[in-house]
């Protein structure tokens, strides 16, 4: 794999996420990433990116979002940074696990991002995420135990409107 280092910045508005799609689907061509594991990236990105332009970023249209892109031994490498204060990664909690209605959309996007990638982690402030996907991970079982997490969620928010 050839390595590639590649950056966006964005200015903190939804309509900026159309430049996020489409920078990550010019790193999935180079890397003939397509159908469902494709899906995966974009969906994981796109949710950290709107939780930097929501969470971290409250909407300033004047702060921004720098998203890096680095191949890695065996994968690709996102890094999603806000200018917000960070947040308590360590505290949010599972929506599947959420009894009530109202905690049901609390932890979504971390939710769906950590059950999209194959890591995430986060620096010690909390306005930086780094999300891997391991190319050699692409396989059957890996697919279908991430379609039950998200079947699983999605249920559970059915249950609870």
């Amino acid at each position: 794999m050839n390595k590639i280092y590649r950056e966006l910045k964005i200015f903190s508005t939804n309509e900026s996420l159309a430049k996020v799609e489409k920078f990550v689907e010019e790193i999935c061509e180079t890397y003939y990433i397509t159908n469902s594991y494709y899906g995966n990236i974009l969906m994981a990105i796109l949710e950290a990116v709107k939780n930097a332009i929501m969470h971290g970023n409250k909407n300033n249209h004047e702060k921004q979002v720098k998203i890096c892109f680095k191949s890695i031994q065996n994968g690709l490498c996102f890094k999603i940074t806000d200018q917000g204060n960070g947040f308590d990664f360590r505290n949010v909690q599972n929506p599947i696990e959420a009894e009530d209605q109202s905690s049901g959309n609390v932890g979504k996007g971390i939710f769906l991002i950590r059950s999209l990638a194959d890591h995430v982690s986060y620096n010690t402030k909390g306005n930086v995420v780094e999300i891997v996907f391991f190319i050699s991970s692409i396989n059957q079982e890996t697919t279908l135990s991430r379609i039950s997490q998200i079947h699983q969620y999605f249920n559970k928010q059915k249950s609870l409107a």
